[in-house]
């Protein structure tokens, strides 16, 4: 706990785009954690890509709901949250398809991409959070006001 409170005092976690950013990064991390842990057991790539990848899901809507957006978490959050990223998935898929027939180079496609679902999902996230009473928690604000 006083390490929470400490970081509040970080002006710059007071942005939502850097919690956004820290919550994606640590999501990514514990992915490929558990994609190394679940291939380790299984052997079988189709079944820890299903595992890990939904594990991930499930944690990255939570954190991003209670850390990144400071709202409280729900079913009907993580089932727009899925839907999301499968929007993400689908656009960037299409938007890379469409570069590398322009003849974009390999890494610039996927960098490009990366950034077009990244910011999609900061965008659709933030409005999914913040509608029908989603509020941030005062208490929260309150504390980080504070210091």
């Amino acid at each position: 706990m006083i390490l929470v409170n400490r970081l509040r005092r970080w002006p710059l976690l007071r942005l939502t785009v850097v919690r956004f950013g820290i919550v994606a990064l640590a999501g990514e991390a514990l992915y490929f954690l558990l994609y190394g842990a679940i291939l380790t057991l299984t052997g079988s790539t189709s079944a820890t890509l299903a595992l890990a990848g939904g594990i991930c899901i499930v944690v990255n809507a939570y954190s991003h709901s209670r850390v990144t957006f400071r709202v409280p978490f729900g079913r009907r959050l993580l089932l727009g949250y899925l839907q999301i990223q499968v929007l993400g998935f689908v656009l960037a898929f299409l938007f890379g398809l469409a570069l590398e027939r322009a003849g974009t180079g390999k890494w610039l496609i996927a960098l490009l991409t990366y950034t077009l679902w990244s910011l999609l999902s900061f965008v659709l996230t933030r409005l999914l959070y913040r509608v029908d009473g989603c509020r941030p928690n005062p208490a929260f604000e309150k504390s980080s006001q504070r210091h």
